[in-house]
């Protein structure tokens, strides 16, 4: 699949992916899991970064240099805040951090199976101001996968139910501290005075939230990892697809998996 399908297929980790007539028909090219992910957590917090901006709508008005400069504020402002959701956490629930910062911050979580309607697969979703939803078909497809490829060794124990909804606390907090949190506050100029128009930047909660998950959790990858493992136990196509536009956004040859065969 082309460039711009595997961008329409999945927008991040927490996105929607429009999954009908994307030009994968039944049969594609479907890579094993276990190498793509063993290559994808071979990789550095810039690739990541990068990847990240490859979602952003106003990508194309930034250099390199300055979406890495973007890229180190907001994971900074994401582990930040992570210090204090720990801290300000109180053990409501046994053995889980995220499940009891969730708690304190008296958000509503709900674990329905998929959501209402077709055409589209949801991982995890933030609805202003305290909802979060965590689609439990995603999680459980993934997690039987990861058991039957044997990726205990490479993603250890965490489970991906908390990193999803670690991700959907960030923005949980986001909405809290809107007028003050960097990732809302930071704007960029579009257009030159005496018409001003100033824009957030998408990306950046999106990199916050994925920093913040992994200074929670205190994970030894990138929580965008997950990307090609959730997609994977939908359509083995479109996450061979995926993997390979991140191995290209990373400079890497992502042609290096050999293909699965039946």
């Amino acid at each position: 699949m082309a460039l711009n399908g595997a961008k329409r297929l999945a927008g991040s980790l927490f996105g929607k992916a429009e999954m009908p007539d994307l030009g994968l028909g039944d049969t594609g090219k479907v890579l094993p899991l276990r190498p793509m992910m063993e290559r994808l957590l071979s990789l550095d917090r810039e690739a990541w970064g990068l990847y990240a901006w490859s979602r952003e709508p106003l990508e194309g008005k930034f250099d390199r240099e300055q979406k890495l400069q973007y890229q180190r504020k907001a994971e900074a402002c994401g582990r930040e805040e992570a210090v204090l959701a720990a801290a300000e956490a109180v053990l409501e629930v046994p053995d889980s951090l995220v499940k009891s910062a969730a708690a304190s911050m008296k958000l509503h979580v709900t674990t329905p199976d998929t959501p209402v309607g077709g055409g589209q697969v949801t991982f995890a979703q933030y609805v202003e101001p305290d909802e979060v939803t965590i689609f439990m078909d995603a999680v459980e497809k993934a997690e039987a996968l990861a058991a039957s490829e044997g990726l205990a060794d490479l993603l250890g124990n965490v489970k991906i139910f908390d990193i999803l909804l670690a991700h959907e606390i960030f923005h949980a907090v986001e909405f809290k501290k809107e007028n003050a949190i960097y990732t809302k506050t930071e704007r960029v100029e579009l257009w030159r005075k005496p018409f001003s128009n100033k824009s957030r930047l998408v990306c950046l909660g999106e990199m916050a939230g994925m920093a913040f998950a992994e200074e929670l959790l205190k994970l030894p990858f990138s929580p965008y990892v997950l990307d090609v493992l959730l997609m994977y136990g939908y359509h083995g196509a479109a996450a061979t697809a995926l993997f390979e536009e991140i191995m290209e956004i990373a400079g890497e040859n992502g042609g290096k998996v050999e293909e699965e065969t039946c």
